[in-house]
């Protein structure tokens, strides 16, 4: 990306040891004003070290860094207070500090040595704290409240400061899902004010919803940089975490979702499948195949169809159609296609009428063919009584296996299953 001298944070080439140990090296990036900046990454790779960098807390082994143009490790600590807003991990709060005198704290960059907090700045402090939700704890001992009130007065103290930049170290661990929702939330007013948020995740749902970007530190450095969907990827996610998963917009939320799951590197098994479906009758049949790393693909599947919303957050090749239209020459062209490379067919407990009963003919097609069967035929034959006919000559002349889904996937689940 392009640094601009004018940012808010300039970070050029900075390397950060730790006990003489070289943690990061390498590391380049700029946030703009009004950024909403996440940074992830696995337990250990230096995600704290990088912030404590940046604010100058920690001597840089190469490189430097610029806030608003001027190198941080040579200011002053008030003057780098009145630009950077820290909110580290783990505070220790003092024994008996209530919370608006915690809060109040924030204001120290604007105070003499000899100086008492003013009016104005007890304003300033309840101000912050009726923004994060913790006006009513004022007087109320910080050792006595609650861990979600308790990171709500830390943020209304990092506030108080009123810094353009603010640095917040992993300000929802530990918190529920309310209290984390509030967090992000916060974060995400303040920067539609004209301030930048720089905020150590370790949700990486969370963080993808609400950040307007991601830098992901792993293996020493930075290994992306950019909007949640260009980070947040399967590929990145391995490379840095180890995880199998499949990256997709969650068609409910519309958000950046997550699945995650336990397999072996992913170099596929020998057997290409393919699953005929639709009408929602194969997502878990598609899910357990692509967990199970087997090559998979589609039949025909219509526009929000859920079948095909799973072909889609998996990645499975299938052949998209519009909804409420038969299949044409062209689709049916292209699933044979798809069909006629694979080992195994599953044909899916699926709903058959005139728009995809071509479906089922191209079933006839499999050199190998499941058939999936909870519900009889008849009650599922919308074609008056030609899905029915073509089914039970798809049963005679391929001698298909008819399973019910629940043994299909315990099957699949044991292995056994493509035999």
């Amino acid at each position: 990306m392009t640094i601009n001298a004018g940012a808010p944070l300039r970070a050029e080439q900075v390397a950060v040891a730790l006990g003489g140990r070289t943690i990061l090296r390498d590391c380049s990036f700029a946030i703009a004003p009004g950024e909403f900046v996440g940074i992830i990454g696995p337990n250990g790779a230096g995600k704290s070290t990088l912030m404590r960098g940046l604010r100058g807390l920690l001597p840089l082994t190469e490189g430097k860094v610029e806030v608003f143009g001027e190198p941080i490790h040579a200011m002053g600590d008030k003057q780098a207070a009145r630009l950077v807003a820290y909110m580290q991990q783990d505070v220790n709060v003092g024994f008996g500090y209530t919370a608006l005198e915690v809060v109040l704290a924030g204001r120290y960059p604007y105070l003499d040595w000899w100086r008492n907090e003013t009016d104005a700045d007890r304003e300033i402090a309840r101000r912050y704290m009726r923004f994060t939700g913790v006006e009513e704890l004022a007087d109320k001992p910080v050792n006595q409240v609650s861990g979600g009130e308790r990171q709500r007065i830390l943020l209304a103290k990092a506030l108080a400061q009123e810094t353009p930049l603010i640095f917040l170290d992993e300000p929802t661990a530990s918190l529920d899902l309310v209290y984390q929702e509030e967090i992000f939330r916060h974060c995400q007013t303040v920067c539609a004010h004209g301030k930048s948020v720089l905020l150590i995740a370790h949700d990486l749902k969370q963080a993808a919803k609400f950040c307007s970007r991601l830098i992901l530190v792993a293996g020493g450095g930075i290994l992306a940089d950019g909007m949640p969907e260009e980070v947040v990827t399967p590929e990145n996610l391995d490379q840095a975490y180890g995880l199998h998963s499949a990256v997709f917009q969650n068609q409910v939320t519309g958000n950046l979702d997550i699945h995650t799951f336990v397999g072996c590197e992913r170099q596929g098994k020998a057997n290409r499948i393919h699953v005929i479906g639709g009408g929602g009758a194969v997502g878990p049949i598609l899910r357990n195949l692509y967990e199970r790393d087997y090559h998979v693909s589609a039949g025909v599947l219509q526009d929000g169809d859920t079948d095909a919303d799973v072909a889609a957050a998996f990645g499975i090749v299938y052949v998209p159609a519009r909804a409420f239209t038969a299949i044409d020459e062209k689709q049916a062209e292209a699933h044979r296609r798809l069909l006629e490379t694979a080992d195994w067919v599953i044909l899916g407990n699926v709903f058959l009428g005139q728009q995809n009963l071509d479906n089922l003919k191209a079933a006839f097609l499999a050199r190998r063919l499941i058939v999936v069967e909870d519900s009889p035929i008849t009650d599922r034959d919308c074609s008056d009584g030609e899905a029915t006919r073509l089914y039970g000559e798809l049963l005679q002349k391929t001698r298909a296996r008819v399973v019910d889904q629940e043994t299909l996937l315990r099957e699949m689940a044991a292995d056994k299953l493509f035999r």
